[in-house]
């Protein structure tokens, strides 16, 4: 067997007990889903389970994963943060990375017992920074970190927590939507937006 075949069943083996555990976790909770409900739904041993993940921690470390990477990807794009204009546009650019994550993967942050766990991974991602930093540029005016003007990083910081807690609530308070429509999208755009631009 080549590499190149164990490599594929190991990543869709992945995939499968990150699809069957993210669907439990919302049906049941984290905390009312153990090791042993994900592996005998998905017909493996706990021992073969431990082999792709080490613990049920690390099955949610790699689902928040899902929309960091989102992200990151949004990141990447080239766009202009000078304007307020331009600014909004990267913040909606951002919530719509997102849209893209699996509903169901999406449905596990709605736990209200995870928001802190979530959000320390999250935190530990530095995600939360990079998209302050970008912001902050562009309010300064600027591609150089060290000519950011520090009421524009307090700004920009602020903006991107108000953006987070947003979310947080939204998914806790609207349980039964899966995907932000393009109307909650707007919403939470010009939320942040208002807060960035003081």
């Amino acid at each position: 067997m080549t590499s190149e075949v164990t490599d594929a069943r190991r990543t869709d083996t992945r995939e499968r007990v990150l699809s069957v555990a993210a669907t439990l976790f919302s049906e049941r909770g984290y905390a009312g889903t153990s090791i042993r409900d994900i592996s005998e739904v998905l017909g493996l041993s706990k021992a073969a389970l431990y082999y792709h993940f080490k613990s049920k921690d690390e099955i949610l470390a790699a689902m928040v994963e899902e929309p960091i990477e989102a992200i990151r990807g949004a990141l990447e794009e080239p766009r202009d943060v000078t304007t307020p204009e331009g600014r909004q546009e990267f913040i909606r650019s951002i919530l719509n990375a997102m849209t893209t994550c699996d509903p169901e993967v999406l449905a596990v942050f709605k736990d209200p017992q995870l928001q802190g766990v979530i959000g320390q991974e999250i935190a530990g991602s530095g995600i939360t920074n990079v998209l302050a930093i970008e912001l902050a540029k562009g309010l300064s005016g600027t591609d150089d970190v060290t000519q950011i003007q520090p009421e524009h990083l307090l700004r920009a910081t602020a903006a991107v927590g108000t953006g987070q807690t947003l979310i947080d609530t939204w998914h806790l308070v609207y349980g039964h939507i899966q995907k932000f429509t393009p109307e909650n999208i707007d919403y939470i755009t010009a939320t942040v937006s208002r807060t960035l631009e003081g």
